[in-house]
């Protein structure tokens, strides 16, 4: 005999956040070690691929998930393109320092004056800054036009009742 139990919406959504909390952290947690292997322990990349194919698939089911549920990434009212060039600027700036970092760990004796090592910056943080607006940029592209979709459905039933 199957018996239907009734959930209290409170627990479930309390599950659902701790779930949420949970991947976030093990995707937190991911990067950092990424990054320690990468540029502490200089690990060539093979050693670490699969953690890197992980972490960016998730992130692509994450981005796509949330466009075909139909949920706004960017406040598309309000200041979706600020978002937009904000996230750039900040994908610009890790990359300049992370890289910057990386750069100056394993070259630092070959930077004899600073204006090589500020030039190497500012050509990581350009292009940095450009792949990420890149990405951004598409992921806001495909978000506007499913939330286009869903407001024509909407309107359209709203038509329909009528």
């Amino acid at each position: 005999m199957k018996k239907n139990l009734i959930h209290d919406e409170r627990a479930v959504a309390q599950k659902r956040k701790i779930g949420s909390e949970a991947c976030n952290l093990l995707l937190g947690g991911l990067i950092i070690s990424l990054l320690i292997k990468q540029y502490v322990f200089n690990i060539p990349s093979s050693q670490y691929a699969t953690e890197l194919i992980c972490l960016f698939g998730a992130f692509i089911y994450i981005v796509i998930r949330n466009i075909i549920a139909g949920n706004d990434l960017y406040e598309t009212k309000n200041n979706g393109k600020k978002s937009v060039i904000v996230s750039s600027l900040v994908g610009g700036l890790a990359t300049c320092v992370i890289a910057g970092i990386a750069n100056y760990a394993r070259y630092g004796e070959k930077y004899t004056d600073g204006s090589l090592f500020m030039i190497t910056l500012a050509i990581l943080f350009v292009s940095g800054t450009v792949v990420t607006l890149f990405i951004v940029s598409s992921i806001y592209i495909l978000n506007q036009k499913r939330q286009k979709k869903i407001a024509e459905e909407l309107d359209k039933e709203e038509s329909d009742v009528k």
